[in-house]
């Protein structure tokens, strides 16, 4: 019993200190005009955020950071997908923030997703989904769908101590006829028990858990007008279809391949963005440092190239109703303190065309760390921080 006691306040003494190193760590931030590293434009919310930029690394080209996870210990793990590469980023100046990269795995396949959990990085990559562990990586399933079409997207570990991964589909828009494309696919830690969790999807590039539910992000098809609202954010269940590539946004209204497809009996999204805004990355929250993001869900909107119309290009915060239903999304980056109410599209891109946005670099992933500050990956290979005031 005195071993068992005494095991106890040692586990409780460790947890102590490290929750309150994390609140020193973040009573000690200096003042945000005073830190080197300050980013302004683009504009945020000087209330609560302070963007500063963690790294910037041409070399990487325009995707050198996509896919982001954070660690227990401090590390931010990040993909490098068209060189095969992950890496890990240490703070090697003291100041907090993970600047320094190292290269901990390589000629991987188009490493797109990555989770970290219970001290292991998970990859989910092409057909494979890896693990790395105690400085060795270890292939758990080299056989996910490929080929032609969307990269594998993202993999999350569920409270259940199971991988879920979002495979996308095999074109923009046809009938399906490959096997697994366009689905949430579950396996066990060590890669066994593959299931199909739900199917219909496009293109899910990123996968959370909030609490016990698992949200997903999808895009629409190429073609649909930029003044529609048909992206989506779903809440994936088992066995639900969410209609691609027949049924089209909120509504689930039957698109043009087909004319007989019953789109009645597919799952609708919980939630539309504007149509080719094209949400990248999703986490939620369960940080400490911005108390009032608690329980939400953070999404990067991408935006597309090429296009005249500039929606998407932003980091967005989604809330919940007392009955978990998800609220409409709120911009925090780029954002004007303006008493609460949301830019227009209209005066959101005069502020990209203004460099006080995004634009024209993508945000392509969010993540969230052990302090709860908030690290965002861009095109042209950087990546930034949110941290409080």
């Amino acid at each position: 019993m005195k071993t068992l006691c005494h095991f106890s306040f040692l586990v409780f003494a460790i947890l102590l200190v490290s929750i309150q190193q994390n609140v020193q760590a973040q009573s000690q931030l200096p003042a945000c005009a005073l830190r080197p590293h300050l980013i302004d434009p683009p504009w945020v919310n000087a209330t609560y955020y302070c963007a500063e930029l963690v790294i910037h690394d041409e070399s990487g080209g325009e995707m050198g950071f996509t896919s982001l996870a954070a660690a227990s210990d401090g590390t931010l793990y990040a993909a490098r997908p068209l060189s095969g590469e992950v890496l890990a980023l240490t703070d090697a100046d003291g100041d907090g923030l993970p600047e320094t990269p190292h290269i901990i795995a390589q000629k991987l396949t188009f490493p797109n997703g990555l989770a970290y959990d219970d001290n292991a990085l998970y990859i989910a990559g092409g057909s494979h989904i890896y693990k790395w562990a105690n400085n060795a990586l270890t292939t758990l399933v080299d056989d996910l769908p490929g080929g032609a079409g969307f990269w594998t997207g993202g993999i999350a570990v569920g409270p259940d101590k199971r991988l879920y991964v979002s495979i996308g589909a095999a074109c923009d828009a046809c009938e399906q006829t490959q096997a697994d494309r366009g689905t949430i696919l579950s396996f066990a830690l060590d890669g066994s028990d593959r299931q199909v969790v739900s199917s219909g999807l496009r293109q899910p590039n990123d996968l959370a858990f909030q609490n016990q539910t698992l949200w997903t992000v999808d895009t629409a098809r190429d073609g649909l007008p930029y003044t529609t609202n048909d992206d989506e954010l779903n809440k994936v269940t088992a066995g639900a279809n969410f209609g691609w590539p027949y049924c089209v946004g909120k509504e689930n209204i039957l698109d043009t391949i087909s004319s007989s497809f019953d789109c009645s009996k597919v799952t609708p999204p919980a939630m539309t963005f504007a149509t080719h805004s094209n949400p990248l990355g999703i986490v939620a929250y369960s940080g400490e440092a911005f108390p009032h993001l608690k329980g939400q869900l953070l999404v990067t909107l991408g935006g597309v190239t090429d296009q005249s119309v500039l929606n998407g290009y932003t980091l967005v915060t989604i809330g919940f109703d007392a009955n978990g239903n998800p609220l409409e999304p709120h911009i925090i980056l780029p954002e004007i303190p303006s008493s609460g109410a949301q830019w227009s599209t209209t005066n959101l891109q005069k502020m990209h065309f203004q460099a006080s946005g995004f634009w024209q670099h993508h945000p392509y992933d969010v993540t969230v760390s052990r302090e709860g500050w908030i690290y965002v990956s861009l095109g042209g290979a950087s990546i930034w921080a949110l941290r409080p005031r």
